[in-house]
């Protein structure tokens, strides 16, 4: 895996968006290409297979260092098919990792 080099203010900004995300309001995904995309779960895709973790490392990273919200729209609109599905459900596998974290925490 390669170093990750992310400044404060992007993990800042990602933060925020996911915690937006826990909350139902989803920023830079429209609801019927999340629907579309995540009604075939994940679990049953090899899309954290080796193979795959540095292509989503990168496309991950490099949509974090986007310095702005309108950057990071404009990244997810020049990606193919494929990288933004990877990115799409690395994005709610975070999310989701969070909401389980938040409620083991209150319990």
């Amino acid at each position: 895996m390669k170093e990750l080099s992310i400044s404060d203010s992007h993990l800042d900004q990602i933060e925020h968006l996911l915690a937006q995300s826990m909350n139902g309001i989803h920023l830079l995904f429209d609801n019927e290409t999340i629907a579309r995309i995540l009604k075939t779960p994940t679990e049953e895709l090899e899309l954290f297979h080796m193979k795959n973790l540095d292509k989503i490392q990168d496309l991950f990273t490099t949509f974090i260092q986007k310095a702005s919200f309108q950057e990071k729209q404009l990244y997810l609109d020049t990606l193919d098919s494929e990288s933004y599905e990877m990115l799409l459900r690395t994005y709610f596998h975070i999310v989701e990792n969070s909401l389980f974290t938040a409620d083991s925490i209150r319990h």
